[in-house]
């Protein structure tokens, strides 16, 4: 549904991700064409293979990010949060989505239509740098998560993933909300692998459990266990 855009909306877009990074001529020229999409839990923004309609902004709440596997299955890839901005890819080469985006909670986006963005950019050329800024980023993520899948420990796959989580969690009590499901398949381990080791760093107070959610406690403990 598309309600009006409220100044904290604002305010959170322009405090952090992508948007807060760029100048103020194009911050002020993507705001003006933006509109305040809301999404329910479990509602899809869009599906894998679907064309592409815009850019998504996520101003609260967070979403799932999910990519199919060769056998059809989609894996949880990733979890955004706010200042999280998806959708470039398949928007600036004209192709349809690669993964599959879903709301986690009630979630606020400011969305970018396609054709505003192509007549902003029509307007004023160097616009694409900061369109393209977008995809560095998300391309940068996209790296980093496939390095640490790479590592061999699950331990530390945990340690990386949980560390990556509560950078981008932007929660005022430090939880990163995601299901142990969830973070299973963010680091290719089963359930009840990742129970236990779980169990293991709470023990240890790396981290602290609550339901459906986490909180890193000692960080410098998992860059430890992660360099070990």
């Amino acid at each position: 549904m598309t309600y009006k855009i409220l100044p904290g909306d604002v305010a959170q877009v322009l405090k952090t991700g992508w948007l807060s990074e760029r100048g103020e001529k194009f911050q002020k020229a993507a705001l003006k064409m933006a509109v305040l999409r809301t999404f329910s839990d479990g509602e899809m923004l869009y599906h894998y293979g679907d064309r592409a309609e815009g850019l998504y902004a996520i101003v609260t709440g967070s979403v799932r990010v999910a990519a199919p596997a060769d056998d059809g299955q989609e894996f949880t890839a990733h979890r955004g949060g706010i200042g999280f901005w998806i959708g470039d890819l398949a928007m600036l080469s004209d192709q349809t989505r690669l993964i599959s985006l879903q709301a986690v909670g009630d979630v606020r986006t400011l969305m970018l239509k396609n054709s505003e963005i192509l007549e902003l950019v029509r307007k004023t050329p160097e616009f694409y740098k900061d369109f393209y800024a977008l995809t560095h980023n998300n391309m940068k993520t996209a790296l980093r998560i496939m390095a640490n899948l790479a590592v061999q420990r699950a331990d530390q796959r945990l340690a990386l993933r949980l560390l990556h989580l509560a950078e981008t969690a932007h929660d005022h009590e430090g939880w990163i909300k995601a299901s142990q499901e969830e973070i299973s398949s963010m680091i290719a381990a089963s359930l009840p692998t990742l129970q236990r080791i779980l169990r293991r760093f709470s023990d240890s107070g790396y981290v602290e459990i609550g339901y459906g959610r986490i909180r890193v406690k000692d960080r410098k403990a998992l860059l430890a266990l992660c360099q070990s």
